[in-house]
């Protein structure tokens, strides 16, 4: 039966991608992060469905007048001579046999979020793919809540869906860390009230999920998340007493077992895991410098032959943190193009909040910058503990964070884009004249457009 729904589905979806690439591309990344066709237990189990929709959408993107540039910030182009570097980085490497597989993932995850960049031009767009990062890690957020209520938080942990990015209890965990600040988000901006009940709801199970997969990274993560959104709240003193109930609430319904696997956070020294990722660390280290500045390639560091060169006799791990992940797998190199990624990142957000202070038009992109904001701590701390440098949810909040910054930047508005007021050179690349704005502000004049809907307004 699943099957037959799933099938059903991409006949609808299929033509939709073509007709509609930014629609596409929000099913696209739903399809990437869900992984449905590992949920079904017929013929559509495992099938590449999701290179069906991918395909569609860049048909009907390159043959769309959709726009077919990248937004005008140096994010992007950072973000892009990273993959070109991973993929230099490959004739250096000492197994590319291995590592082009995980080449081949990575692409995958790569590829729709370049598209970020060049269709996430509205309000609209932004909104669905936002719904849909929620919709699909909000399904087994869920699940893994009420998973841990009803077995009372035994030692029966949460997982993802096998053979995905997030199968292992700690890299779901701080998944559903990430999108948890869109969730809020989307219950400041959805008019149905029942919906705006269910996504309270939804939090609340999110939260219980993140401790039923006892995963202390996500623990630190999630404390750092939940201190950073008081930070930035304005009603501090609410979220704060709200804040304590539910956490305090949540805390208490936790076995023993629990507290025992966080107590072990204060004993890391003697904690074999920890031991193991140091010397994971300690592997990713030395092999970036002795062949400064290549690193070994994707997932090359875990290989008995590489591992055990730089710890004799230890048993295998993987890196256990995005950034030693990234310096074994791309060198000194690729870490530094990485690192800068996620500056210009949080850069992003900021001229963001600068640019909507005061504008009530724009309150809706002021919240989700915010918002992006505390996701991106929560990746950037847990992160440190795991291995998720490629997650394609963290590289959409990055792609956001730009898309954000080109509609709130005045100079770039809707109205600014229009081809009449284009010079030739600047149609082709559909590029807005310095007085684009208020040129368009007279013949735009009394035409709705995303950026006069009041703020709480679904789009």
């Amino acid at each position: 039966m699943r099957d037959l729904v799933l099938t059903i589905g991409m006949l609808f979806y299929t033509p939709l991608s073509v007709i509609a690439p930014a629609a596409g591309l929000a099913v696209w990344e739903w399809f990437s992060l869900f992984s449905p066709h590992r949920l079904v237990y017929g013929f559509a189990f495992g099938k590449p469905l999701n290179g069906i929709i991918a395909a569609a959408t860049l048909a009907g993107w390159l043959i769309s007048k959709e726009r077919k540039r990248f937004t005008p910030d140096a994010l992007p182009w950072f973000l892009l001579a990273f993959f070109v570097w991973s993929t230099i980085n490959m004739a250096f490497a000492p197994y590319p046999e291995y590592s082009w597989k995980y080449w081949n993932e990575a692409m995958r995850s790569f590829v729709p979020v370049f598209l970020v960049f060049v269709l996430m031009t509205r309000k609209t767009r932004i909104h669905g793919l936002v719904w849909a990062i929620v919709i699909a890690l909000g399904f087994y957020a869920v699940k893994g809540g009420l998973f841990t209520i009803i077995h009372a938080g035994a030692s029966d942990r949460v997982y993802g869906p096998p053979d995905t990015q997030i199968s292992d209890n700690n890299m779901l965990a701080l998944a559903i860390l990430m999108q948890l600040p869109l969730v809020f988000y989307l219950t400041r901006y959805t008019q149905e009230k029942l919906l705006r009940i269910g996504l309270w709801f939804a939090m609340v199970l999110e939260m219980i999920s993140v401790l039923g997969s006892y995963s202390r990274g996500a623990f630190v993560a999630g404390a750092a998340m939940l201190a950073m959104f008081w930070w930035r709240s304005k009603n501090k003193i609410l979220y704060a007493v709200l804040g304590s109930l539910v956490v305090c609430a949540t805390l208490s319904l936790m076995p023993a077992a629990f507290w025992e696997r966080m107590n072990t956070l204060h004993h890391v020294g003697k904690d074999t895991s920890f031991e193991g990722r140091v010397q994971a660390w300690h592997v990713a280290f030395g092999y970036a410098k002795d062949h400064f500045p290549f690193g070994a390639g994707y997932n090359a560091p875990a290989l008995s032959s590489i591992f055990n060169y730089y710890e004799p006799g230890a048993v295998l791990h993987v890196a256990h943190s995005i950034y030693f992940e990234v310096l074994g797998d791309q060198g000194f190199m690729g870490l530094a193009i990485y690192l800068f990624v996620i500056l210009l990142s949080f850069r992003n957000v900021r001229i963001v909040i600068r640019q909507t202070r005061d504008r009530p038009d724009l309150a809706w992109a002021h919240d989700l910058a915010n918002m992006i904001f505390v996701g991106l701590v929560a990746y950037c701390v847990g992160g440190a503990a795991l291995s998720m440098a490629y997650y394609d949810g963290y590289l959409l909040l990055v792609a956001l964070t730009s898309s954000l910054r080109e509609i709130t930047n005045p100079a770039y508005s809707e109205a600014a884009n229009n081809p009449l007021l284009l010079r030739p050179w600047q149609r082709a690349w559909k590029l807005p004249t310095p007085n684009g704005r208020a040129a368009a502000g007279k013949l735009m004049r009394g035409v709705p457009t995303a950026h006069n809907l009041r703020p709480g307004k679904s789009p």
